[in-house]
């Protein structure tokens, strides 16, 4: 929304290129660029490793912090990841928090995003000695949807810093996230084909849905330098409330012949997560060596509310003409439980560097993992374990152009509770221990374009209905692959940045062997491909150009039918001029230019309409100190 990537660092500037080390995945407001999001990352649901971190502090989300106080996210694999004091499989995805900038200014931002929504910004820099302030707000009195649903939003945050004295620096976060609209829907293949496309932008959903939520996150971060020892210390506290959710669930052959069903869960404290860490490192030099020796503590409590949901049959309607018909609202009856996790790890980590040639990481971490259910069937069931996990990774520059680089990383991951319909329903089920081998080179083609390029294999066990109808782990999942990144400018007006990721994606185990299910998973492109081409033309216009690629994704756990592949072209122009003796930026993006339709597939298996075609426009205006 907000354009220029050389304005404050209090705004949200939108140009998730310009911030990018490379195309692994980076996100600058509601713009995106590269192969992975911050949900899924090689095939893989990063929501069930919690591989989350602010500021490389260990962050354990209810959900993501919002766009008002962060300056970006990205996510780190590869040899960005090397360097981690603390990796986890698959990646990490790292939100950065913003800072003010030089001069105090205010920025106020007006005008349409995705499919007509209509909004009102801004965003604050101020600096005043010691202290700091960066934040924003953006209201949506008119929200649409991909799929249809409308609404309304509000969002605020605010960053705070204080440098406590020379080495010491606290600093301070809050932000709200709240919204509320005319209820969520999604499609279920229910005769092994993807059914007809969805009329575009149109809301299936019962007249009396609704679904109201509010994310909240609040942090608090020390960063000191003590008689030669470096003290990091955090403490988050991550909030999910629903008011209320209404999901309808569509099952349609693949002539449109379809049925419909609203589940109704009530008001909760859906998730509560309080993350806290303390590291202590020390470094020094012996001859052309040096040493870093790293101490953490990090622990974690999340609370989920838990709770039965209503099913208010809907009926028999045409999908691609007609409209679920209409039943009465029913109040939710049911009821309630918890989820509750602790989650204590104690880390030692050691680094070695020679001159500018070779470093070395490795650290070892002792995890205690107890999650208690209290189900909504009025059971009660807990697992305690301690489990050891390791890292190990080493980065070698061959010159000043070249580098090899190597990892191996294995991490605990949330596995959940039997679902209702096991014979073992609502027990906790063991942590997932999940491992990683990867080796990889990058490359300065010049001083301003790098090349990386890696080779991963990722496994961790699967789950399942075994046999019997118990539900736990069934066999083995594995994603082995090649993944190339290339990112920089091509010439003194001309960035690029490109990635390709290509795996293989492979089930083992009892399901598989006895025929009760293919070998891939389900909701996981193992292709994927994306292009964004940046030309400036002087100092104040640029034009940008991007083409992404998602592979075909099995629909059913029997791998007996696909989702087709999805390709989207997106162009968009960024002005930057003088708007009665202020600075204005302008920032115009059309996506999906081709008009691509289909369906998405979630690992869950539902279906999701691809975003239809759109044009956002927004103008900023600056007020202050540079008037």
């Amino acid at each position: 929304m907000l354009a220029c990537a050389a304005a404050a660092p209090a705004a949200a500037q939108d140009n998730a290129v310009s911030s990018a080390a490379d195309a692994f995945g980076e996100r600058a407001g509601i713009e995106q660029s590269g192969l992975y999001t911050e949900s899924q990352v090689r095939g893989f649901d990063l929501n069930d490793s919690g591989a989350y971190r602010i500021d490389d502090a260990y962050f354990s989300r209810a959900g993501p912090p919002d766009d008002t106080v962060l300056s970006g996210v990205g996510v780190r694999v590869g040899v960005n990841a090397a360097r981690l004091a603390y990796p986890s499989p698959s990646g990490v995805v790292n939100y950065r928090l913003r800072e003010a900038g030089p001069a105090n200014e205010l920025r106020l931002g007006a005008g349409f995003r995705d499919f007509g929504t209509r909004v009102v910004q801004g965003d604050v820099s101020w600096r005043a000695g010691a202290l700091s302030l960066a934040g924003g707000f953006s209201r949506r009195p008119l929200w649409r949807l991909p799929k249809g649903e409308e609404g309304q939003a509000t969002n605020y945050g605010l960053v705070a810093g204080w440098d406590l004295a020379p080495g010491h620096r606290l600093r301070a976060f809050g932000s709200v996230n709240q919204r509320h609209y005319d209820g969520d829907y999604a499609v279920i293949a229910s005769a092994g084909a993807i059914p007809p496309n969805l009329r575009k932008l149109h809301q299936y959903s019962p007249d009396w849905a609704h679904t109201a939520a509010r994310t909240t996150n609040l942090g608090l971060l020390y960063r000191g330098a003590l008689h030669g020892f470096t003290i990091d210390a955090s403490a988050f506290r991550s909030i999910f409330d629903i008011d209320n959710a209404d999901m309808t669930l569509i099952a349609s052959d693949a002539q449109g012949n379809a049925t419909a069903t609203t589940l109704r869960t009530p008001k909760r404290d859906y998730k509560l997560a309080d993350t806290g860490e303390t590291r202590l490192e020390r470094a020094f030099a012996a001859g052309d060596l040096e040493h870093r020796v790293t101490l953490a503590l990090r622990g974690r409590r999340t609370t989920t509310g838990l709770a039965s949901s209503l099913a208010v049959a809907l009926g028999e309607f045409d999908l691609a003409t007609g409209d679920p018909p209409e039943v009465a609202e029913r109040p939710w009856s049911g009821t309630r439980g918890e989820d509750t996790v602790n989650q204590t790890t104690a880390s030692a980590g050691y680094g070695l560097a020679w001159r500018d040639r070779v470093q070395l990481r490795l650290a070892a971490h002792r995890t205690r993992y107890h999650k208690t259910v209290h189900s909504t069937s009025g059971a009660t069931s807990e697992r305690l374990t301690h489990t050891p996990h390791y890292n190990l990774s080493a980065v070698v520059n061959l010159s000043d152009r070249a580098a090899l680089f190597g990892s191996w990383v294995t991490g605990l991951e949330e596995s959940g509770s039997a679902p209702a319909s096991a014979i073992n329903r609502e027990e906790v089920l063991p942590p997932v221990e999940a491992e990683q081998f990867e080796v990889g080179a990058r490359y300065a083609l010049s001083p301003r374009l790098t090349l990386i390029g890696a080779l991963f294999d990722v496994s961790k066990p699967s789950q399942g209905f075994r046999l019997d109808r118990s539900f736990g782990v069934v066999g083995q999942v594995r994603h082995r692959g090649f993944e190339a990144s290339i990112a920089g400018e091509l010439g003194p007006d001309t960035s690029l940045l490109a990635g390709v990721v290509a795996f293989e994606s492979e089930l083992t185990g009892t399901l598989v062997d006895a025929g009760l299910a293919g070998s891939h998973d389900v909701g996981v492109s193992q292709r994927v491909a994306n292009a964004t081409l940046v030309r400036r033309f002087g100092k104040n216009w640029a034009l940008d150009a991007t083409l992404s690629y998602m592979g075909e994704r099995w629909a059913d756990t029997a791998n007996s039918f696909k989702a087709p592949a999805v390709t989207t072209l997106s162009l968009g122009l960024r002005h930057g001029f003088m708007l009665g003796g202020r600075r204005a930026d302008l920032r115009i993006l059309g996506s999906n230019l081709l008009g691509e339709e289909g369906y998405l597939v979630a690992s869950s298996g539902l279906l999701s309409p691809v975003s239809p075609r759109t044009v956002r426009a927004v103008l900023t205006v600056a007020f202050g100190a540079n008037d």
